[in-house]
């Protein structure tokens, strides 16, 4: 097995066991407020083939390099895989994790640039945070917080830091790619199932999507290229 291949199915058992672990708990709905209680039920199934396939092309793509950067996305895969669920649940991504799923992020960029040997990285990593929480802050002022909510500013945050460590690059890419993700989304809806401006879409599943597809990019290159 060529080096490159190592980190695959360690990425694939270690998502494959999340995935189960993640759905276990999230249909016990306790996220749900009161209100919700009597909503249509989302299945979450769909992540045991998502998150084992991001969790190995993730693997394979940052391992070699950073194997902490590795373990970072990996963690981060999973929750944005967790908080996607929930997003399409209810249309909201709740505090409870997005806080914590935050303060991960810090921490994690932190030991992975001491790790590293990347300073510069931290400070970078720190400002894309910054910058990426006060772009969704903005639409959410400017849009009165229709179609886009404080949740997705505050998920906005990890993803600017965690993105940004790499380089302004990789948010610019990412954030990009969830605006075209909706946009293709909203078409589908529009042409397939009738809906109008007023249809609610939970936009924290694209902005995951987006940092995902990202992040997994350098996997698919080096698989590609061995095939």
């Amino acid at each position: 097995m060529p080096v490159i291949w190592a980190p695959l199915p360690g990425g694939l058992v270690v998502g494959l066991i999340a995935a189960v672990t993640a759905t276990r708990w999230l249909r016990r709905r306790s996220y749900r407020y009161e209100d919700e209680a009597d909503a249509p039920v989302r299945d979450p199934r769909w992540l045991w083939g998502v998150l084992p396939v991001a969790m190995g092309l993730v693997a394979v793509g940052w391992w070699p390099s950073s194997p902490s950067l590795a373990v970072l996305w990996g963690v981060m895969t999973i929750g944005l895989g967790v908080l996607s669920a929930i997003d399409l649940d209810v249309h909201r991504l709740p505090d409870r994790l997005t806080f914590p799923l935050a303060g991960v992020v810090v921490a994690g960029v932190v030991v992975v640039g001491l790790i590293d040997g990347t300073p510069h990285a931290i400070v970078r990593a720190l400002a894309g945070g910054a910058a990426l929480g006060a772009f969704y802050l903005l639409q959410v002022i400017i849009g009165g917080a229709r179609g886009m909510g404080l949740g997705d500013a505050k998920l906005a945050v990890s993803l600017g830091m965690i993105l940004g460590f790499s380089s302004w690059w990789h948010v610019f890419v990412a954030t990009l790619a969830a605006y075209l993700i909706a946009l293709v989304w909203g078409i589908g809806l529009i042409l397939f199932r009738g809906a109008g401006r007023r249809t609610e879409i939970a936009f924290g599943p694209h902005m995951a999507l987006g940092a995902v597809l990202v992040a997994a990019a350098p996997g698919v290159v080096a698989l590609v290229g061995l095939l």
